[in-house]
């Protein structure tokens, strides 16, 4: 795991590098999370990367989102489990067409300690066993 900010977006992004795991953990994919504080849930990713971990295998009832522009999408749901250092945590991952970035919600934010220091381009993350 690997806690930075993204120098290619102004403002700076909080970003994490995290691997992501389906619930029986026999795939897994690297990712660069976007650190999002106005999403409540755990991980959004791309619909290809959702069927390359067959999440799609493991769904439950579809969720309704509704976007900062107040347009609502339907979205896919799932179980996944996200391995910070050996410390595996386990969140909703969703995906609908057309999301682009990987984005890290609240639901893992709460489970998480993460401290921001942008002037010193400088980000600690904790995380409990």
């Amino acid at each position: 795991m690997k806690a930075y900010f993204s120098q290619s977006e102004k403002p700076k992004v909080p970003m994490l590098d995290v691997t992501v795991y389906n619930p029986p953990l026999n795939k897994k994919v690297r990712l660069n999370f976007i650190i999002d504080t106005g999403f409540a849930g755990g991980i959004l990713i791309p619909l290809d990367t959702y069927v390359s971990l067959n999440l799609h295998l493991f769904e439950s009832t579809k969720k309704v989102g509704k976007l900062a522009t107040g347009i609502t999408i339907e979205l896919r749901v799932s179980k996944a489990i996200l391995d910070f250092d050996g410390i595996k945590i386990p969140c909703h991952a969703y995906t609908s067409l057309g999301v682009s970035k990987n984005l890290l919600g609240r639901e893992v934010l709460e489970k998480i300690k993460l401290t921001c220091i942008p002037k010193q381009d400088k980000m600690l993350v904790e995380v409990d066993p």
